[in-house]
């Protein structure tokens, strides 16, 4: 092979790679742009009446062949969309509460960050109330991780009981997934509500009643701390 035959299959290997590049980015682009047209359909419909895929895609501006090319049904793009907005809480809570040393404290803040949005937001959260939690963190090893080192900071530190990481795990997200439906429907005293199941999710793992109130109390401080720079943040709730 001579070396302009060389350059020349290089050139074609460049090429063809950049129009792979390219044909994904186009490809995750309008999945994304098809995942909002079904947010933003929910958001102005009537709860009592949730939309249909020509809604979404009279909103994404698309035909309706476009979506059956990325989502097989309406259940798969919910679906897919809960996972996104599940994983959007848990980019927050690790914004918000990295910067925290006390372990407890992190341990109350996923349950009480997540039934906050659930009661100012409930539309939105109805799509994260479908995740099916137990595959979502099977597929996803960093949302995995991120409740794993909370649970396990808590334990280290000598201020849980975890004689179960799966059973503690399930049962934290099983009492907030449950929470954040029945909030979903009522409007009341819904911040004492957050407060004593938080509370009852750390008593759960062990905590002291004393201890649990404080760690509530200095999360939901943290929380309000930076609710200026959480898009769904609602002073009225």
């Amino acid at each position: 092979m001579t070396s302009a035959d060389k350059h020349r299959e290089q050139t074609l290997e460049i090429t063809g790679n950049a129009r792979h590049k390219s044909a994904l980015h186009r490809r995750e682009k309008m999945r994304q742009k098809l995942l909002f047209a079904a947010l933003d359909v929910y958001l102005i419909s009537d709860i009592s009446k949730p939309p249909v895929i020509d809604d979404i895609v009279r909103q994404a501006g698309v035909a309706r062949g476009t979506f059956y090319k990325y989502f097989s049904s309406l259940e798969e793009i919910l679906r897919a969309l809960g996972q996104m907005l599940a994983k959007d809480m848990i980019s927050t809570y690790e914004r918000l509460f990295n910067i925290v040393n006390n372990p407890l404290t992190k341990l109350a803040a996923g349950p009480l960050l997540s039934l906050t949005h659930a009661a100012m937001q409930p539309v939105k959260v109805t799509f994260t109330a479908q995740v099916d939690y137990v595959d979502f963190l099977s597929r996803s090893t960093h949302a995995r991780e991120v409740i794993n080192h909370s649970l396990q900071e808590a334990q280290n530190a000598g201020v849980i009981q975890m004689p179960s990481l799966d059973c503690v795990t399930d049962m934290i997200i099983g009492t907030t997934v449950e929470g954040a439906r029945r909030l979903m429907h009522t409007t009341d005293d819904c911040p004492s509500y957050i407060r004593q199941l938080t509370c009852l999710i750390l008593k759960g793992c062990g905590v002291s009643a004393a201890d649990a109130q404080k760690a509530v109390d200095e999360a939901q401080a943290q929380i309000h701390r930076h609710a200026h720079t959480l898009p769904w943040w609602n002073d009225e709730t």
